[in-house]
């Protein structure tokens, strides 16, 4: 019997899997394709190289920034390019690594919506679900169009966070514990905007999962159970996003991301677009003409009317099951779709954390899991309509017709503008590292770095393609002697010998935790000059070793304290949940 469980979900397993392939079968080739975002290739060439540098975290990287350096996984969830060096590491070039990510996302997230499904639905409806999530056309846009893997990973992971929430209801034991809290550290590291709205759901659920328990004490384990989990995942990944938010007043952040073409009041959806927006590979706009598309899709909305109809039909006929799940859902796939639209600009206004999304439509990641959920409870709720021995014949029918026509119809959708042959040390180049994609996304520079307007009235950094360092450093007055040791990321060492008074700018930002050494005797670092370098004064007669080192600040290493206190914990409930199986 258990051979036979095994099997049946191994069958399942590559059910969904054929299921996506039409989802991916367009970049299964050796060649790279365009999208908004397409720094991800620098990214994960910046990891890999920061770990051959002995760094297992590196909060900060070289080249980006202009060239200067920039802090970019101080700020950036790194998760996404951990999974995409794995690929790396297993001798897959750079931008093939992050294809396969794209990949593994869309079958993580067809796994994570069956899962989330299945123990409510049954197999056929959450395989359908499974269906409706991979080709909402919100992913085709996140992949294909934007490219922006994080939040596209993000989508991946929602369904399991969710799931963890469930098992929490369900079952008393520590694991499931440890479940939640993984998946929820999880998403923090993939994409921690993404999280903050997941907070309202798990809320959400939360006060479902106790106004449908009929036991106090089950309302108050799961209360209780539910907050060591929280706790423990924000514990788990409190080394990423508690130096995020602290140190982010030490950037532009606030300037690039929340004012602006970036402004969320900008980017609502219009109601009308949710039946009819036409697809296309352009951005936001704030009127109804964007350049890429925010449609739910006709089959969506016709099952998801479909499913509510035959609900109520079946409250008449006095057939109702599980429909408590299901009208929670359709609630939930409502509000997720509020979100999206100006009506909830009060929320909006008032929730000033919120900004930092920029784009309502972002809520769409959440409807789209919803709203298959809905959809996936027609086939439930339609097999419920004739007789028992009817009823696996329908259901079958119906989930080949609905999985059948929402490929057929969808998949167009899935594929890029354009793929062009390349290879990593194109995207890698000095020039896009340092310029064009320095160019395109640079948040994270230090406040007080010179900017400028373009010619669309936004603020860009006041540095020209000239202004490019090609030399790690430049003495600025006196006479002496410096040469290069070790010219790290994260630590620059040089020996000198100065004749005279000199100073010395590094090519670097001054960002808090450089710290500047000569023959381990801290150093004063000036960085009052129009790009906030590292600058430091040499005394005559200096002779030895010059060095400069990216450390943590203190919230830093209170952040990685208590992350790591909160891994021995969920090795503890691990643990502890071995041992009472074992004695069971």
């Amino acid at each position: 019997m258990q051979l036979i469980k095994k099997y049946k979900n191994l069958m399942v397993f590559l059910l969904l899997l054929i299921i996506t392939i039409p989802s991916f079968i367009s970049i299964a080739n050796g060649q790279y394709f365009s999208m908004h975002d397409d720094q991800h290739v620098v990214r994960l060439y910046l990891l890999d190289k920061a770990i051959s540098q002995g760094q297992l975290f590196p909060r900060w990287v070289g080249g980006l920034g202009y060239g200067y350096g920039y802090p970019l996984f101080n700020f950036y969830p790194p998760l996404i390019y951990y999974v995409a060096e794995l690929f790396h590491l297993i001798s897959f070039s750079l931008f093939l690594s992050i294809k396969l990510t794209f990949i593994l996302g869309f079958i993580l997230a067809a796994l994570g919506a069956y899962l989330l499904a299945k123990n409510l639905v049954g197999r056929l409806p959450a395989l359908l679900a499974a269906v409706l999530y991979t080709y909402f056309s919100y992913h085709a846009v996140n992949a294909y169009v934007r490219g922006a893997l994080a939040e596209f990973f993000g989508m991946a992971v929602i369904p399991f966070v969710f799931l963890s929430l469930e098992s929490l209801f369900k079952n008393k034991n520590k694991l499931s514990i440890v479940f939640f809290a993984i998946t929820f550290c999880m998403l923090m590291l993939t994409h921690p905007l993404v999280s903050f709205p997941t907070l309202f759901y798990i809320v959400f659920l939360g006060i479902f999962y106790l106004l449908i328990s009929k036991d106090t004490k089950q309302r108050l384990l799961f209360f209780i159970n539910s907050l060591k989990a929280g706790l423990l995942g924000l514990g788990l990944s409190v080394f990423f996003w508690l130096p995020s938010f602290i140190e982010k007043k030490f950037t532009l952040v606030d300037d690039i991301l929340t004012k602006e073409l970036a402004n969320y009041k900008l980017h609502y959806i219009f109601p009308s677009q949710f039946w009819y927006s036409p697809w296309g590979f352009g951005g936001s706009t704030p009127s109804r003409f964007d350049g890429m598309s925010f449609q739910l899709g006709k089959i969506y909305i016709f099952l998801f009317i479909l499913s509510v109809i035959v609900s109520l039909l079946l409250i008449i006929l006095r057939r109702a099951e599980k429909l408590k799940y299901f009208f929670f859902f359709v609630f939930l796939s409502i509000f997720s779709l509020f979100m999206t639209t100006d009506y909830s600009s009060f929320i909006w206004d008032k929730v000033k954390y919120l900004w930092y999304l920029q784009f309502p439509w972002r809520f769409l990641a959440f409807a789209g899991l919803f709203i298959s959920l809905c959809g996936s409870y027609s086939v439930f709720f339609i097999a419920k309509l004739f007789k028992s021995n009817l009823s696996k014949i329908v259901s079958v029918l119906l989930f080949i017709f609905i999985s059948l026509s929402t490929i057929f119809l969808y998949k167009k959708y899935f594929k890029p503008q354009k793929q062009f042959a390349t290879n990593d040390k194109i995207l890698t180049s000095f020039d896009e590292v340092s310029w064009r994609i320095s160019k395109s996304s640079f948040e994270f520079v230090p406040k007080g770095v010179a900017t400028k307007k373009t010619k669309l009235n936004t603020s860009t950094l006041a540095i020209e393609k000239k202004d490019l360092p090609l030399v790690s450093f430049e003495l600025l007055s006196g006479q002496g002697n410096i040469k290069i040791v070790k010219d790290d990321f994260v630590k620059k060492e040089y020996e000198i010998d100065i004749q005279s008074s000199a100073t010395m700018k590094l090519n670097t930002y001054y960002f808090p935790g450089w710290k500047a050494y000569l023959n381990g005797k801290e150093l004063t670092i000036n960085n009052d000059n129009k790009l906030k370098l590292i600058t430091v004064n040499l005394p005559s007669n200096s002779k030895g070793e010059l060095k400069f080192v990216f450390q943590n600040t203190p919230i830093r290493t209170f952040a990685n304290l208590i992350s790591f206190l909160s891994l021995l914990i969920l090795g503890y409930y691990l643990l502890a949940y071995k041992v009472k199986k074992l004695k069971a």
